[in-house]
């Protein structure tokens, strides 16, 4: 079985947090409407006119082959590293187009949609973002985002109106079900010892980093689980932490069979993702910059911490967790520069730290919100070395 990896979601929010800094957002209303099954329409009232809207790069063809523009006069154009709207040089100040649902999958981004058994639907809202040009200068557009769904159809929109960290909307029937401090949407085709398994987890994790970070979050996460299939060997999986949701699509004849490893496998992902949630959970500053092993293998120890505190591993379950990631160290020989360096290295590396995870994660968060600076390891230095300083007899 293939275990996949969420770095990705961190370089993207970094590439767009970069853009943010070098000038002042431009407000749009953005409206996304659900209009049939299969099909939304993306209205925009842009602050200002613009001449075009850079949308970054291609995500496959889910752009060329989903969007439909309908305001006369625009049209979306592909170049060689990015995708954009314009009117022939023509200034805008409205723009709608239709969304038909995509579901297949591009390498090393997010999923456009998922769909689940009885209908429901993620929209993930982070590609209707770009940069406008106005007057001559690019400005980052800032969306104020409303949805709506079709009759009698539960809506959830974003919690998190940053401009930074758009993620997924969801339309469709189901309603979100408690599991501990967080929210759950499961599809319905979700094995019963997988569901039992997602609900436990998710309860006991979020109760648990709610108690250790002592530091509440203001809102309810919510966690969203869609089925593709159970035809492919093995076990895949799409998706991870974005803001304040986490996001799978999960497939694989792997889910049809309950086992310890795959038990276990779900365990420490869920538990790490939702670590990335409480980093997430900051007003400024967080997750960035070019040392993502900080946030990763912070994530890890977090994960590791948070499963033997709450319970849900034995020690038993709980050394081999540990042994797994720095065995994969030490044959990486320390590296931090590799992906999977990310991970068990930057464990390894949080696992030598005399102060508790959850006491350095906080004084972390605390750090960043009053700087403004990202995650670094300079920030943990600093942190360790007051800690140190403090903890001295005075003579």
């Amino acid at each position: 079985m293939r275990r996949f990896c969420f770095v990705l979601f961190g370089i993207l929010l970094l590439a767009s947090e970069a853009r943010a800094e070098t000038a002042t957002p431009l407000l749009a209303h953005f409206k996304l409407t659900h209009i049939a099954p299969d099909e939304w329409r993306a209205d925009y009232v842009f602050a200002k006119p613009v001449i075009s809207i850079d949308l970054g790069p291609g995500i496959g063809e889910y752009r060329k082959r989903s969007w439909h523009l309908l305001t006369p006069g625009t049209k979306l154009t592909a170049l060689p590293d990015r995708e954009v709207i314009s009117a022939e040089g023509k200034p805008f100040s409205r723009l709608s187009f239709g969304v038909s649902l995509y579901l297949p999958l591009s390498e090393g981004t997010y999923t456009a949609f998922d769909r689940m058994s009885d209908g429901g639907t993620d929209v993930f809202l982070g590609f209707f973002a770009g940069d406008a040009t106005v007057d001559g200068l690019v400005r980052p557009l800032h969306l104020r985002v409303k949805v709506k769904g079709l009759a009698h159809e539960t809506v959830i929109a974003p919690d998190d109106h940053d401009i930074n960290r758009l993620s997924y909307a969801y339309f469709g029937p189901a309603k979100p079900v408690p599991a501990g401090v967080a929210n759950l949407i499961v599809d319905q085709k979700t094995p019963g010892w997988m569901q039992q398994l997602l609900q436990e987890t998710t309860a006991g994790i979020t109760e648990y980093y709610d108690r250790a970070f002592q530091r509440r979050l203001p809102f309810r996460p919510l966690i969203m689980v869609s089925i593709s299939d159970f035809e492919r060997p093995g076990l895949s999986m799409k998706g991870g932490a974005v803001g304040k949701q986490v996001v799978y699509r999960l497939g694989g004849k792997a889910l049809l069979r309950d086992s310890p490893q795959v038990r276990n496998l779900f365990k420490e992902l869920i538990a790490h993702e939702l670590a990335h949630v409480w980093q997430n959970d900051v007003s400024r500053g967080g997750i960035g910059g070019d040392e993502p092993w900080v946030h990763e293998g912070g994530a890890e120890a977090i994960a590791v911490a948070g499963l033997r505190g709450s319970g849900l591993y034995d020690q038993a379950e709980a050394d081999a967790y540990v042994a797994r990631l720095t065995g994969e160290c030490a044959a990486l020989n320390g590296s931090v520069e590799t992906y999977r360096g990310y991970y068990a290295c930057g464990f390894t590396r949080f696992s030598s730290y005399k102060m508790d995870v959850f006491t350095l994660w906080k004084a972390m968060m605390e750090a960043t919100e009053s700087s403004g600076s990202v995650y670094s390891a300079a920030m943990i230095e600093s942190i360790l070395k007051k800690a140190d300083k403090t903890a001295q007899p005075t003579g």
